[in-house]
């Protein structure tokens, strides 16, 4: 290889959402390969994750990296905040939720050189939307597999059962948290011995409280009467990874009927720590999921996202397969158990962060040649 590569990334480091955790990993790749990174905050980030000291002074750095005058641009966020430097070629890197994007996504990624996106999902729902399809790179995100693996733990909730399901999401309707809850409080009883355990995040303390309201009146509306096996973790401060690891470990399934997603870092998460997962059986997790290391709600079709907007749709999950399959999964361990070693496995060979930093390591060399 001649020549060396640099990279001027704008986007988010610190704050607790999915663009800020890949961008971290994906620099700190980047840097081992000996590109040359700059990093530019797209806005004040406000709401931090805890990180050590050492890793906050190697990206607060990076803001006074160097780079030659002919270097690209990545700006790695949600498409509505891109913008393009006049004299730079400009990568817009992002991902949606639904079948096909907002008309404004769509004018925004036209304005880039080029566009990556981590799945074939996107690739198809961003060219189905009018995004040129030359344009569109699919540039899959990974996972830390030493970070994020089976190990003891010592965090310790009280009042769980022998068998707990985990959900890690936003508190919103695309994750379905209230479908889930439904869903569990349906099909266990309260005196059988499992529990579903919900992490989320919240802005302040009202709405923490709006969360378990919500969670209380969705079980008992089921149920008749208080559901003390489905609790709530959610805190306006974010979680370590170190803390993320060890409520995974605690866990025996992982749960997350959702309507769509971009990627689903949580659930390559669940799956490097060997947990069985049940998601839905649509969108951009499908690149790496399929029957034989996880188990896929099947969906009843396409819905509007949102009144406001029917033309964009996502996945309407099937109620009755989930629960039918979180009973599975309570009742037929061995089979759960030979899913998530190959869920282990598949994230493992083929979806870690370095394999991510050489994917676009490459494409940097080709834009260099070119």
């Amino acid at each position: 290889m001649n020549g060396a590569l640099s990279l001027h990334s704008i986007g988010t480091i610190y704050e607790p959402t999915g663009y800020a955790n890949a961008n971290r990993q994906m620099i700190k790749e980047l840097t081992k390969l000996q590109v040359s990174v700059r990093y530019t905050p797209i806005h004040p980030e406000t709401v931090q994750i805890p990180i050590e000291a050492d890793q906050a002074a190697f990206f607060n750095q990076l803001v006074h990296t160097a780079l030659p005058p002919n270097h690209p641009v990545l700006i790695h966020y949600p498409a509505q905040y891109f913008f393009k430097p006049v004299q730079q070629y400009t990568i817009g890197m992002t991902m949606f939720e639904c079948h096909r994007l907002p008309r404004s996504w769509a004018r925004m990624c036209n304005m880039m050189n080029e566009v990556w996106v981590p799945s074939r999902f996107n690739q198809e729902s961003f060219a189905r939307s009018g995004v040129p399809l030359h344009k569109l790179k699919v540039m899959p995100y990974g996972v830390d597999c030493d970070v994020f693996r089976k190990r003891p733990t010592s965090l310790s909730i009280p009042n769980l059962r022998s068998f707990v399901f985990l959900c890690i999401c936003s508190f919103d309707d695309r994750k379905g948290v209230e479908r889930l809850v439904a869903a569990f409080a349906t099909e266990f009883s309260e005196q059988e011995d499992v529990c579903l355990l919900i992490k989320s995040r919240a802005s302040s303390i009202e709405e923490i409280h709006r969360q378990h309201a919500q969670i209380k009146a969705t079980a008992e509306r089921i149920s008749g009467t208080p559901r003390p096996s489905i609790q709530l973790l959610s805190s306006v401060e974010a979680w370590s990874e170190e803390q993320l690891v060890d409520l995974y470990n605690l866990a025996d399934g992982y749960v997350l009927p959702t309507r769509g997603e971009g990627w689903s870092l949580t659930v390559m998460e669940a799956m490097a720590c060997e947990l069985p997962v049940i998601t839905t059986n649509w969108s951009a997790h499908l690149d790496f999921l399929h029957e034989g290391n996880s188990f896929l709600i099947p969906i009843r079709g396409l819905v509007a996202s949102s009144p406001s907007t029917p033309r964009i749709c996502w996945a309407d999950p099937d109620p009755i397969a989930l629960r039918q399959l979180m009973r599975h999964v309570v009742s037929h361990p061995e089979d759960a158990r030979m899913k998530a070693a190959w869920a282990r496995q598949t994230v493992a060979e083929q979806y870690t962060w370095r394999q991510c930093a050489e994917r676009i390591a490459l494409r940097l060399r080709e834009l260099s040649i070119h």
